[in-house]
Parts: C-alpha cells; structure tokens; sequence
C-alpha cells in the first residue's frame, strides 16, 4: 500500500540519496533534491514484502531511507539467487527508467524498511538537469560492474570456503570498518551469503563456525565481528594463487 507521510527534512533525503548525488555536496542537487522530496511517494515496508517484481514494466526509482532491500531473482525450482543487498542510502530501480526495459530482477524488503518513491519521468528530467546525479548514476553502475566482474572472477578460480571468506571481506568493508575490525550488524543471513555465492547454507554454517574457532569471527549480540580484516583478505589472496 503506498503512503506518504511528511516528507523528511532536505537533510535527510540527501542522505538518503547519497549513492545519487555521488557525494557531489552541491546546493544546486541540494535544492533539487528538497524539490522532489515533495513528488515522491514515501512507502513503509514489512520485512519479506516485494517492492519491484522480476520483468514487470514499471520504471519507478527508489531511494532507500531506512532499512535494507535486497535485490534476487527466484529460479523455476524456487531457488533464490542474491544478486546485492543494500542499506540507506542505496537507489534501486534506475535501469529500466533509463531504458525503458523490464525490470531485471525482483526487490523486497529484507527488513522494515522506508522507501521513496519517484516516478521514471520526473527522475529522467532529474538526470538530464542535474549533471552530477548523471555522474553519480555512472559512478554506481561502475561500481556494480566491478563488483560483478569479482564475483565472476571468484565462481571460477576460488573452492566455496575461500568465496565465504571474500564474501565476508566484502560485507565487512562495506560497514565502515574500524582499523582492522569490522562488524557486521544484523549478522548477514547464512542463506543469503549461500544465495549470493551460489553454494549452500549448511556450507556457509561450515566456514562460519570454522572462522569462528581460529578467532576470525566472533558473534556479539546481533552482530557478527571480523576481528582480522587483513587476515581475512590474506587467506583470500593466497587462494587465488593456488
């Protein structure tokens, strides 16, 4: 059901809109933001709820305020593939209001989440006023293309011990990593690292616990700890050269 509450302060929203601004700080995008804050439609959404179906024609943009999206596509044998998760900050669903394609994958709430909504025009008109926000759209897709070209590059050269452990990595440095410690809060789903790896959860389990007995990985309340980050990344260093 879509709501729209009292839009957030312009603060907020560019916050929110981060990854589209590509931390331009401009206050010509600061405006332009503020501005749109009063067209989008703001959602709440239930954990587990779809946002955007796989192949459905819409081009809607979200901006993720509060909660984390994941974005999966389900197999005809009901097997999920993670493609990414995201936190606040993210903006999901700007290929097909750029090509006017279907969408190539679903989106649902990984957790109550709070999103805004921006009609595919209104975001188009946004992208050709706003040089920046097109720059920051091409700094985001270079970032999902190198990040897919080192999945690609893991599937085919690293056993799925050594996969867990850069998933791991990856995750860690995606928390803002305090010197070499990172944690991980909520501690990421075994099945959703065995989805985005393409193995299975008891195998996760495996590692995880494996980690967790050489003091790599500790469990603090909700949260997972890297205790080593350089240690982590050295283990997957030496297997790509094995």
């Amino acid at each position: 059901m879509k709501t729209k509450p009292a839009a957030p302060s312009p603060t907020r929203a560019f916050s929110a809109t981060e990854l589209a601004t590509a931390r331009a700080g401009s206050g010509r995008v600061l405006d332009a933001l503020a501005e749109l804050e009063q067209t989008c439609v703001w959602r709440r959404l239930a954990a587990g709820r779809a946002l955007i179906g796989h192949d459905d024609p819409s081009d809607d943009v979200f901006f993720l305020v509060e909660g984390r999206l994941r974005v999966i596509i389900y197999a005809p044998n009901g097997r999920a593939v993670l493609f990414r998760s995201m936190g606040p900050g993210g903006v999901i669903g700007e290929l097909s209001a750029i090509d006017g394609k279907p969408r190539s994958a679903s989106v649902e709430a990984a957790s109550a989440a709070l999103v805004a909504q921006l009609g595919g025009q209104a975001f188009r008109a946004l992208v050709d006023r706003e040089p920046s926000v097109a720059l920051a759209l091409l700094h985001q897709s270079i970032a999902y293309v190198r990040e897919l070209s080192g999945r690609i590059y893991a599937f085919s050269s690293l056993a799925v011990g050594n996969r867990i452990q850069a998933e791991l990595l990856r995750i860690g440095r995606e928390c803002e990593p305090t010197g070499n410690v990172a944690v991980i809060e909520p501690s990421p789903r075994h099945a959703d690292i065995a989805n985005r790896i393409a193995t299975h959860r008891e195998a996760v389990s495996r590692e995880l616990s494996r980690l967790s007995r050489d003091g790599l990985l500790l469990r603090r309340g909700k949260a997972l700890v890297i205790t080593d980050l350089e240690r982590l990344q050295r283990l997957v260093e030496h297997a790509s050269t094995l």
